[in-house]
């Protein structure tokens, strides 16, 4: 089949999981045998293009105020006019593919304009977000365009051909938003094991470095871990990896504090180094569609420590310990618990790394985008 992606990766949380999810499943559909073609905006180096994965960046400028946000706003539309359509006309694909907002809407729109069959991945939603969040602050965070676009991509989502979630949660929160049943299994992110070198872990040394992986931005919730710090003993190293809106105050924060190391934003291979040498991971969210730090953490056979929410709980169960959401001393504690214990850092990472391999992998999720597409055009023909 072939098969375009449309990611509109131009936003603050468009070096997420969420996108870089998008990118490997066209990598590795692309491995399957399908002919891919990416239509992006900013080029992670996350994956490379191969005789059967075109990747075009279209032109752009950052999002850095409201007159750039329009300025980029206008010469995305002058590309999808031009160039895009020019593209499809070129490539003729089978399907086109969306993803959560602004690029669903335009994978629906062009479905339309080429006559194509449209899938979307699908995560949070407005009813997820207000039950996590409260209907007053979700008022006050969306408004305006935010709610607008919020109800072009229900319409968006009403009129494609398959939604893939990447969580039962998506699955159940998105159905009840759309009023229907009809949306796929979910579709999970995933790990290569032949991307992802492994090496057994020495749980006895002696070395206490803690990892983070994330956007810096307030419902990461970074800003208690640099608190948790300030109580830490000093042997005990936090390494940050990542960044966002909240960097800036987050190192002021941390000014004092020796043993916080800020990485900044990483490539892959750097990040598996990074996870190779730290002793276990650390995700203090008050909110994720999916969070993909544990997954990848266990899967290097390390023990994670994460906030007590329900995603994290429907997606990693025991495989992973759990503190309060906010609660300061017991995510000292909690860190404490693991790295004093030998035998227990061993018993979680190697059951959560078995549990990983098994439920997780690149390869799995094409698998099922895959299945769910041929079963789709098998029965409207």
């Amino acid at each position: 089949m072939k098969l375009l992606f449309l990611i509109e990766n131009n936003e603050p949380h468009s070096t997420g999981g969420g996108y870089y999810a998008i990118f490997k499943f066209a990598e590795f559909l692309a491995k399957r045998g399908h002919d891919i073609l990416i239509y992006a905006v900013h080029d992670y180096q996350w994956i490379i293009e191969k005789p059967n994965l075109r990747i075009y960046y279209r032109p752009s400028v950052y999002h850095k105020n409201r007159v750039m946000r329009k300025f980029d706003k206008l010469l995305d539309y002058g590309c999808d006019r031009i160039l895009l359509t020019k593209l499809i006309d070129e490539f003729s694909p089978d399907w086109i593919f969306g993803v959560l907002k602004e690029s669903a809407i335009k994978a629906v729109q062009l479905g339309k304009q080429f006559n194509i069959r449209v899938a979307n991945f699908i995560y949070e939603c407005p009813n997820w977000l207000r039950t996590i969040y409260g209907q007053e602050l979700y008022d006050q965070q969306n408004k305006g365009y935010t709610r607008k676009l919020w109800e072009m991509t229900r319409v968006a989502y009403l009129e494609s051909d398959i939604l893939f979630p990447n969580s039962t949660l998506s699955k159940i929160f998105n159905q009840d938003w759309l009023g229907i049943e009809t949306i796929n299994a979910p579709i999970y992110p995933g790990i290569d094991p032949l991307q992802m070198a492994f090496e057994q872990p020495d749980y006895s040394d002696k070395n206490k470095s803690v990892l983070y992986v994330g956007r810096l931005a307030k419902e990461k919730n970074v800003h208690h871990l640099i608190e948790a710090w300030k109580l830490m003993p000093k042997d005990i190293s936090l390494h940050i990896v990542g960044d966002g809106p909240e960097k800036r105050r987050l190192q002021e924060q941390s000014i004092h504090l020796p043993h916080v190391t800020f990485h900044g934003f990483v490539s892959d291979e750097q990040l598996w180094t990074l996870f190779k040498s730290s002793k276990m991971l650390v995700c203090p969210s008050n909110f994720e569609g999916f969070g993909m730090p544990p997954m990848q953490s266990l899967y290097f056979g390390k023990p994670c420590l994460v906030s007590d929410i329900p995603i994290f709980h429907s997606i990693y169960g025991n495989y992973v310990d759990y503190y309060e959401v906010g609660n300061i001393d017991q995510l000292v504690s909690g860190v404490q618990k693991i790295l004093n214990n030998e035998a227990y850092m061993e018993e979680k990472g190697q059951a959560g790394r078995l549990y990983i391999l098994e439920n997780f992998t690149w390869e799995l999720a094409a698998e099922n985008i895959e299945t769910s597409l041929l079963k789709f055009n098998s029965l409207i023909k």
